[in-house]
């Protein structure tokens, strides 16, 4: 039995994804967010309990936590130019006066977004990576979900093929029996997958690892499916109207179906 086997996104691409990096989970009613991990920082917001945050660090008895979209943070209007930062280095408030605490530092060239204006002060969201401070008394750790690495599919067992009869014509159906190698694809579950479908058609290249049918009409070629196959086979039928029947799976942000050859009919009879 062979295996289609496709690949998913590995745990580099994983973490960059908000549902699986570290997060906390907060277990007690207003629990005050704070600027510095002491109970004299600024009290800068509280959070309810339930609510979960994405997890920096902990240090003596406190942890950091992105802050949340719900609060407001300033910087000096006179350094910012439509929203992106000019100076190499500029400190963010958490009010709109020399006089608050600075809670974050954005770089040259980074873009904020603004969300209104005070006096020569512009109000910001929080950046990415602006942290603040919850006391680790009322919060618990929430692992993030180990990234898988594979999906296995097993194909269905082959058909077996009638015998030719005495004086038949040579068989153009060429079985297909090594695997391709493997793609970087991730299943659509939302579609069938695995359905056996013929389909006809002119052989061309497309991605890397991959093939395409084309439908030819009056000079102009619109793809019908990908191909993913031997190329040691498919590259000596490029160019050639064909006839591929095996398994049919769908992929995620790719427009048209994969087809994965079992048999290939080099001389198909096609209507018009």
């Amino acid at each position: 039995m062979k295996f289609l086997v496709i690949l998913i996104a590995t745990a580099s691409v994983a973490v960059a994804q908000t549902n699986d990096v570290p997060k906390i989970k907060v277990t007690g009613d207003r629990v005050s967010l704070r600027a510095q991990p002491n109970l004299e920082g600024e009290l800068l917001d509280r959070a309810m309990r339930g609510e979960e945050m994405i997890y920096f660090e902990q240090t003596n008895g406190w942890v950091a936590v992105q802050a949340p979209d719900s609060l407001n943070y300033w910087v000096a209007a006179e350094f910012v130019e439509d929203g992106v930062v000019q100076p190499k280095k500029l400190n963010v408030r958490s009010g709109p006066s020399l006089n608050y605490n600075v809670v974050a530092v954005v770089e040259r060239d980074d873009v904020l977004a603004l969300r209104g204006e005070f006096n020569e002060w512009l109000k910001i969201a929080p950046p990415i990576g602006s942290r603040v401070w919850i006391s680790a008394d009322y919060v618990e750790l929430i692992e993030p979900p180990k990234p898988e690495l594979a999906v296995v599919i097993p194909e269905p067992e082959p058909v077996a093929e009638p015998v030719p009869a005495v004086n038949a014509k040579p068989k153009v159906a060429e079985n297909v029996t090594e695997d391709p190698a493997p793609l970087m694809l991730v299943l659509d579950e939302s579609k069938p997958q695995g359905k056996v479908e013929s389909i006809p058609g002119v052989l061309r290249r497309a991605n890397p690892g991959l093939y395409k049918l084309v439908f030819i009409s009056d000079g102009f070629e619109e793809p019908i499916c990908l191909v993913r196959g031997r190329e040691s086979q498919l590259e000596g039928l490029l160019n050639r109207t064909l006839l591929i029947t095996g398994p049919l799976y769908w992929a995620q942000d790719v427009d048209l179906p994969i087809i994965e050859p079992r048999t290939i009919n080099k001389n198909p009879i096609v209507a018009d």
